[in-house]
């Protein structure tokens, strides 16, 4: 490129002499193909400032940095000296839709949208007539491949050919993604309708097509391309003719191998999506078909290679390219796994009922792996690594109750499954895997409230029942998780809401069963009592209760005094209150008058116990109501 000023010439990339720094002209713009090549380069650039942000977003991630929003940014106070600056072009008004606007619309429309649903219609015309003819006898089984073929190759000639990619590149890419599909459905009709080529053969074939495929879309950049050869080759099977059971199952997964090649390049969110839902459509109405004839074991290698498929089509495009995920792809891996794990348990329930929750379990040691797989390659993976880090965790959850059912074991596990979170939460560092553990801990204590709590009177035991071991290891993961979280620091929020929470929810469940193991002691020795004998054991009952109630509040007390735990000592005088007022309004009236004065005398001697301690030890809680 000339300069206007030296006359010297430059690289015609550059924006200033190299000479004398004068400002060059912009260069010019002259056909189509440097229209192309100029979106190429902004969405290359584009690309790579999304890359810049992602790696900078997740390097913020890994070291806890808190980013605050952006600020407004400040009006500049104009001074005397400043030189006007030209008011800036007002944007146009919001409102009806410019003449402008208008044609645009039409032209996306019309020219666009409508050829690539003609196209589509044209591919299953063509199948259809193809059909027809041969159950008619108008063409042999030979002539309709050879045709099928002729035409897909055309079809892809004519969306190659220089001078209509150069007029109409939106028409040929049409043309290119219907060849695409009219050269699957004739091998597939050529292997598995008519039985023409071997098995093999057409799979080679197939492959041929399918990289084909990728690589046509990849060169003009064009998910539409794509998404019409996908939709062509899931319509042939039902156009033509199922053909076996194996041959459509492998025919689907060769198609499903394209799909996973262009993903690795090209991040096609709805081409995913869309390959993904046809593939489960497919196997569905494949496994309705041929489900009686074809062994267990052909139908889940079929359903895990999909799977196994769709789960590279959906993380290594960011995996190699080191992207950020968006909601969309974690939508499309929770829709892969979702449906791979309903399909699988729907599959083999009956048959390996004993074994499906070690398969769940497998199914989250593999996200397991794709999550460290994830972080290792490089920093920019680490929300990728958290979410598949996400999907094993919630797989192993459900593999407890799956395995277990509804039992104790299955309070048991999920309580030592929470307690472990909180470990690896902090030796890791990994703040948002301990709110995973505090929802674990949530049906923790709802399956200890409303599911283990009840027990057979008839048979009950105390302590050597089912429901006690699964208080005592819950209660146990509790104080341990608490312990953890005071020991981890500041990392840990520690003294908050959830260390907290952990704390209460521990005495709260300790009281529960010992309250119940007490309770239903007595109802069960009721049970197979005399008359007689029915109300002293009644009274015993009731006492029993509230000697629980205010031996463990002086025993919490205590230890609060002892170790200067304020929060342990509010804790024990509120629950040192239940039992006061029980005393003083239910058993002065309920109780016999053996039990009554056992009542007061026992409670008096704890509340004077409780008293002395607390003038023994009164420079320890000193300010009791004010320290922090």
């Amino acid at each position: 490129m000339l300069c206007p000023k030296c006359k010297r010439e430059n690289q015609p990339t550059s924006y200033f002499c190299t000479f004398c720094g004068a400002p060059l002209p912009a260069p010019e713009v002259e056909g189509p193909q440097e229209q192309l090549a100029l979106r190429e380069e902004m969405r290359r650039l584009h690309e790579l400032v999304i890359a810049m942000n992602d790696r900078l977003a997740a390097l913020e991630i890994m070291q806890g940095v808190v980013v605050p929003p952006p600020s407004k940014p400040t009006p500049a106070t104009p001074s005397k000296a400043a030189v006007p600056i030209p008011a800036a072009e007002a944007p146009p008004r919001k409102g009806k839709p410019t003449r402008v606007e208008k044609r645009e619309w039409e032209q996306i429309f019309g020219g666009t949208w409508l050829a690539r649903i003609g196209i589509l219609a044209l591919v299953i015309g063509v199948a259809f007539f193809l059909k027809f003819a041969f159950d008619n006898n108008w063409i042999g089984p030979t002539g309709q491949i050879i045709l099928g073929i002729i035409a897909g190759l055309g079809m892809l000639g004519l969306g190659y050919g220089y001078y209509w990619r150069k007029r109409y590149p939106i028409l040929t890419q049409v043309f290119s993604g219907g060849g695409v599909a009219v050269l699957y459905l004739s091998i597939f009709a050529a292997s598995a309708i008519y039985n023409m080529i071997h098995f093999y053969v057409a799979i080679a074939l197939l492959l041929l097509v399918s990289i084909a495929s990728a690589v046509l879309a990849l060169r003009y950049n064009s998910m539409a391309l794509a998404i019409i050869g996908i939709l062509g080759a899931f319509v042939a099977p039902f156009t033509l003719g199922m053909g076996e059971a194996w041959q459509l199952l492998a025919y689907v997964i060769v198609v499903d191998l394209g799909v996973l090649f262009l993903s690795t390049f090209r991040n096609w969110r709805w081409l995913t999506l869309l390959a993904l839902v046809c593939s489960l459509v497919v196997f569905g109405i494949w496994y309705g078909e041929f489900g009686r004839t074809v062994s267990l074991t052909t139908a889940e290698v079929g359903i895990t290679l999909i799977f196994l498929i769709f789960v590279g089509a959906t993380t290594l495009f960011h995996i190699i390219r080191r992207r950020v995920p968006k909601a969309f792809d974690y939508a499309l891996m929770v829709l892969n796994a979702s449906a791979y794990l309903g399909i699988s348990l729907g599959l083999m329930w009956d048959y390996y009922r004993a074994w499906m929750g070690g398969f769940v379990l497998l199914l989250a040691l593999f996200y397991g792996a794709l999550s460290y797989v994830a972080l290792k390659r490089s920093a920019e993976n680490a929300r990728l690594s958290l979410f598949s880090l996400g999907i094993a965790l919630g797989c192993l959850t459900l593999a407890i109750p799956i395995q277990f059912g509804d039992s104790a074991w299955t309070t048991i596990a999920w309580a030592v499954e929470a307690t472990v979170l909180i470990w690896l939460s902090l030796t890791f560092r990994m703040p948002r895997l301990r709110l995973y553990s505090y929802v674990v801990f949530a049906i923790v204590a709802v399956r200890l409230l409303f599911f283990d709590t009840s027990v057979n009177i008839s048979t009950f035991q105390p302590v050597l029942n089912e429901r006690f071991p699964a208080f005592a290891v819950s209660i146990a993961a509790m104080y341990v998780s608490y312990y953890l979280m005071m020991r981890g620091g500041k990392s840990s929020s520690r003294g908050g809401v959830a260390t907290t929470a952990l704390l209460v929810a521990a005495n709260f469940f300790s009281l529960w069963i010992l309250s119940f193991e007490v309770w239903d002691s007595f109802e069960s020795a009721l049970q197979t009592s005399a008359l007689p004998a029915r109300e002293g054991l009644r009274n015993a009952q009731t006492f029993s209760l509230t000697a629980v109630w205010a031996i463990y509040a002086v025993i919490g007390l205590v230890i609060g005094i002892v170790k200067r735990w304020r929060r342990v000592r509010i804790g024990a005088m509120i629950l040192l209150a239940v039992p006061i007022v029980k005393v003083f309004v239910y058993d002065v009236f309920k109780l016999e008058m053996g039990y009554r004065i056992a009542a007061f005398v026992g409670l008096g001697v704890l509340l004077l116990v409780s008293g002395y301690l607390y003038q023994r030890y009164s420079k320890v809680i000193k300010g009791f109501f004010i320290e922090k």
